[in-house]
C-alpha cells in the first residue's frame, strides 16, 4: 500500500526537478543571448539596433519552443541594453507568456 504512494512521490519530485533544470537552462540562455547581444550593440561602429536584430536572431533560432520572444533595445548614459521578454516554462514550455524578464548591458564604445 504504501509503495505507489512512494512511487508517485519520488515521480513528482523527480519531474519538477527536470522542470526546474528547464527553466534554469532558458533564464540563463535567454540572459546570455541579452548580454552578448548587448556588446554586440556596444561595438565601435554599431548600433542599438544591431544588438536588437542580433537578440531577436539567435532568440528566435534558440528558443522557438518559447513561442513570441519580445526584445527591446534602449541606450541611456552611454549604455547599451537588451531587454528580453519571453514565457516563462511552468509545464514543459508552456506557460504565461512574457513572464521571463531578462536584460543585458554593455558600455557603448562610441561614447568612450
Amino acid at each position: 500500500m504504501e509503495f505507489p504512494l512512494i512511487a508517485a512521490l519520488v515521480v513528482a519530485l523527480g519531474l519538477s526537478l527536470l522542470q526546474l533544470a528547464l527553466f534554469l537552462h532558458v533564464r540563463n540562455g535567454l540572459t546570455d543571448i541579452a548580454v552578448q547581444s548587448a556588446y554586440h550593440g556596444a561595438l565601435l561602429g554599431n548600433d542599438p539596433s544591431d544588438g536588437l536584430a542580433r537578440a531577436s536572431e539567435l532568440a528566435s533560432a534558440r528558443f522557438q519552443q518559447l513561442g513570441d520572444v519580445d526584445v527591446e533595445a534602449r541606450e541611456h548614459a552611454g549604455v547599451i541594453e537588451i531587454e528580453i521578454h519571453a514565457a516563462l516554462p511552468l509545464i514543459g514550455f508552456f506557460g504565461p507568456s512574457n513572464a521571463l524578464h531578462v536584460v543585458g548591458h554593455a558600455v557603448d564604445e562610441d561614447a568612450l
